[in-house]
């Protein structure tokens, strides 16, 4: 009879550990504080007017950086979430420039590789402007901005809003029940 009462106390121990954590069905969050998911990454439109340095400096300072681009899907997703976000903003940083290298090869500084995608507006690049690389709306029309391209600016004496960049982070909710009290976690993945 006590053989009973201890394998009644082993699944009863075992059915209170499983419920010690279990999995929310809520989805995973992907980009934190007031940061957007959109074209695979976590973006941030600041339209406060800076220079390039204090735009990078301003976005490094919420753990991002400046926006980088690899293709014209992302840029026209990005063009997309610009209408929403600031439609009748029409340029913004980005983190693509020569700083530190030779004129004509651009790097985006939020990821350290070549820009390989550079969607150039009428009459750029003129390299003569400066080192950093800006992205500016080419047409107007009656919603708002359309058609934005990328043009070459001066990084210190031009003022400009910016967009922060941040990889989209994957969290695993769980649900933790201890007696007398209920918790939510994040776990990051």
């Amino acid at each position: 009879m006590l053989w009973h009462k201890l394998i009644g106390l082993a699944i009863l121990s075992l059915v209170l550990t499983q419920l010690g954590s279990v999995q929310s069905d809520v989805p995973p969050s992907v980009c934190r504080n007031n940061f957007s998911s959109v074209a695979g990454k976590c973006l941030l439109a600041n339209i406060s007017s800076n220079n390039w340095f204090e735009a990078d400096r301003h976005c490094r300072s919420l753990g991002a950086g400046l926006l980088s681009l690899k293709n014209q899907t992302q840029l026209q997703q990005v063009e997309n979430w610009l209408r929403e976000k600031a439609p009748w903003v029409g340029d913004f940083w980005t983190s693509g420039n020569t700083l530190g290298g030779q004129k004509g090869s651009y790097y985006w500084q939020s990821t350290g590789e070549l820009a390989r995608y550079l969607p150039w507006l009428p009459n750029q690049p003129q390299t003569a402007n400066g080192d950093c690389l800006m992205l500016l709306a080419n047409n107007y029309n009656s919603n708002g901005l359309l058609d934005y391209g990328l043009a070459i600016r001066n990084c210190t004496y031009i003022f400009s809003p910016h967009i922060c960049e941040q990889k989209q982070q994957k969290y695993n909710s769980r649900i933790c029940l201890k007696p007398g009290s209920y918790e939510d976690a994040q776990v990051l993945v």
